[in-house]
């Protein structure tokens, strides 16, 4: 195994000038870097960052800890973490904590009880102990829900960042803007000329419930349209909450001409409730979803819904994780990645 020395002897320079290109300060002219760069690739050498950071007391190592990488967001937003990681010569250390595995058809209360037990809280700090051995620098923590974490991770040295969840005021977090994406669609299904918007919501003790809730609300209230209680339908993120609720609003003396659902899954619960009934969508019916997962623009029709711009959300976490190692500044930043508007077939314009 080559060694930095070997590098130098072999390129005409000190191993000062080598570690200087290695780590791109700036300080090796152009031409000396090309021959730095051509003896790196001729050797095959591999930098020790390891030995490095041991004597530094710095890595350049992130690592991530992710709880359900099978969950819908996490891999968009994992390769958001990895895309900018890998842009700034950061290594990162994945570990999953696999939490759809221990809950079937999670409702939100499941996950409450999940935190509180032993057995989560001991994966939990396993998981850190093992990323800890990796001599991480800083941790991304990537909840399966925004939900408040704050419970779950033991007192740290390092710095962290909370992905697609949120611990206390003094924590950095990277989220998408609930109330914002559900004024989207609202906005959106008033431009269609639909005034008989009816919503089915997660679980009402749910921040994304509430904030989209407060957006549904919003929103009509500035268009001057009238707030019905009974066009309000609590679900709990399943397709069998939308296939239900959908039919408890078709039955209503006043249907709804558009029905906006907070998520996807419970969305397309709303459209083959409707296709049951023998309805067209979107010429009987129109409906709007929230997630945009991949399917919906496979659907017949596709589904307009909201896009939580994940990737963004992955970037951001890794650029507010290095900013903190290298500012070695503590500040406590609530970020909140806006939404974006989906269009598509299962909304009709009315006819006004």
């Amino acid at each position: 195994m080559y060694t930095i020395i070997d590098v130098a002897r072999l390129a005409g320079v000190s191993t000062a000038t080598v570690s200087n290109v290695i780590n791109k300060n700036g300080k090796v002219a152009q031409k000396t870097e090309k021959k730095v760069l051509q003896a790196i690739k001729e050797l095959n050498y591999i930098p020790n960052h390891i030995a490095k950071g041991l004597k530094t007391n710095t890595t350049q190592n992130i690592g991530i800890i992710v709880e359900d990488i099978n969950a819908f967001s996490s891999s968009d937003i994992i390769d958001g973490i990895c895309a900018y990681c890998e842009e700034f010569g950061y290594t990162v250390h994945l570990t999953n904590l696999r939490v759809h595995q221990k809950i079937d058809t999670p409702p939100t209360s499941h996950y409450d009880q999940l935190e509180t037990s032993l057995e989560f809280k001991t994966s939990i700090e396993n998981n850190i102990n093992h990323l800890l051995s990796s001599r991480i620098s800083g941790l991304i923590y990537i909840g399966v829900h925004p939900r408040d974490v704050s419970r779950l991770i033991p007192e740290l040295n390092i710095p962290i960042v909370y992905a697609y969840a949120y611990a206390t005021s003094e924590d950095s977090s990277v989220n998408y803007d609930d109330f914002q994406g559900a004024k989207l669609a609202v906005d959106y299904l008033i431009q269609m000329n639909h005034q008989k918007i009816a919503i089915i919501s997660g679980p009402i003790n749910s921040f994304p419930s509430h904030q989209r809730l407060l957006g549904y609300q919003t929103t009509l209230i500035e268009n001057g349209i009238n707030y019905l209680p009974e066009y309000i339908k609590i679900g709990n993120w399943h397709y069998e909450d939308g296939y239900r609720l959908c039919n408890d609003l078709l039955d209503l003396p006043t249907p709804p001409t558009a029905i906006f659902a907070m998520n996807d899954l419970m969305a397309i619960g709303v459209i083959n409730a409707a296709r049951d009934r023998c309805l067209r969508v979107p010429d009987d019916l129109s409906i709007h979803g929230f997630d945009n997962l991949r399917l919906t623009d496979y659907l017949r029709p596709s589904l307009c819904t909201v896009d939580l711009q994940l990737k963004t959300i992955g970037i951001r976490s890794a650029k507010a994780l290095i900013e903190k190692l290298t500012t070695q500044k503590s500040t406590a930043d609530q970020i909140k990645i806006p939404c974006r508007h989906i269009p598509r077939d299962s909304i009709k314009k009315l006819s006004l």
